[in-house]
């Protein structure tokens, strides 16, 4: 039987002067990550050509778990944080890689607020 689950990747670029506090604000949130419901796994990466790229990859069990944590605490600090550190951000959600911008994972935290009032 094959394995379900949803991929979250998020690409950084550090604003000038912000790679070490964006990496470490990174690796703060990972507990917080694998904490929830639904993650799988949970990592981050360094780009090898261009050494300011991050890039936090989260293996969620099912999309609602990855849209569960995009409405919480700690999901609305990531978003505030990939913001304030990150000159560029993209994002991509499922298997092939299509990149959107930032805004995909705060149009889903509005789509949940909604369906939820």
């Amino acid at each position: 039987m094959k394995a379900t689950f949803v991929k979250l990747t998020v690409e950084m670029k550090a604003n000038p002067g912000k790679f070490q506090e964006l990496h470490q604000t990174l690796e703060a949130f990972l507990p917080m990550i694998r904490g929830q419901k639904g993650c799988r796994d949970c990592r981050i990466s360094r780009d090898i050509e261009d050494g300011e790229v991050l890039t936090l990859a989260v293996d969620w069990g099912a999309r609602e778990d990855l849209e569960q944590y995009v409405r919480s605490e700690s999901g609305s600090a990531l978003l505030g944080a990939v913001e304030l550190l990150s000159e560029t951000s993209r994002v991509a959600i499922g298997r092939d890689l299509s990149w959107e911008g930032i805004e995909t994972l705060k149009k889903m935290r509005r789509k949940a607020e909604e369906i939820e009032r």
